[in-house]
């Protein structure tokens, strides 16, 4: 299958943000509450071809654990937010761009069944691990909800900046 090099060159600037925004954010602790990898992943899923966003949040959190050491590979914290990063980029890719759904109504889809995916992930995880998986799964839900507030205060009017700015310089499909 081929992609244009639009999508490609815009694949590979998301990921690099996803590699880079999250460094300092967790150089001072606060990585898992304001949940820097998920701004360009989810404008990865919002402006590029379906399988190159999939791409793009699958291999962000494992890229960087590999390179950084977080989000740690063991508690599968990784893993989970791999599972994440596809539901992040693959929502908006099929209803924003494909079923042409609006901005709003799609980022509240994709923010629902990404918490429905880490809870579901933690409670899994959290059996396997012998914790207790309620206050393990109430807690992973209420501490990224900061950075949740921010997703939906900056990511819309982004979106739409970035479209005009991209239409502008002819660089949209």
């Amino acid at each position: 299958m081929k992609y244009s090099g639009r999508d490609l060159l815009l694949g590979g600037l998301f990921l690099a943000l996803a590699l880079v925004l999250p460094f300092f954010f967790h150089a001072v602790g606060l990585g898992s509450v304001f949940l820097p990898m998920f701004y360009p992943i989810i404008i990865a899923g919002f402006l590029v071809a379906f399988p190159v966003a999939v791409v793009v949040g699958f291999i962000s959190p494992l890229t960087s654990s590999l390179l950084t050491g977080m989000p740690p590979l063991f508690p599968p914290i990784a893993f989970i937010m791999m599972a994440e990063g596809v539901v992040l980029a693959g929502i908006p890719a099929l209803l924003y761009q494909k079923s042409k759904i609006k901005v709003l109504p799609t980022l509240i889809i994709t923010i629902f069944a990404e918490r429905l995916v880490l809870l579901a992930a933690v409670v899994l995880s959290a059996k396997w691990l012998d914790l207790p998986e309620g206050v393990l799964g109430l807690a992973s839900l209420l501490r990224g909800l900061p950075g949740i507030i921010i997703i939906f205060i900056i990511i819309p009017p982004l979106i739409k900046k970035l479209e005009r700015k991209m239409r502008t310089m002819a660089i949209m499909e």
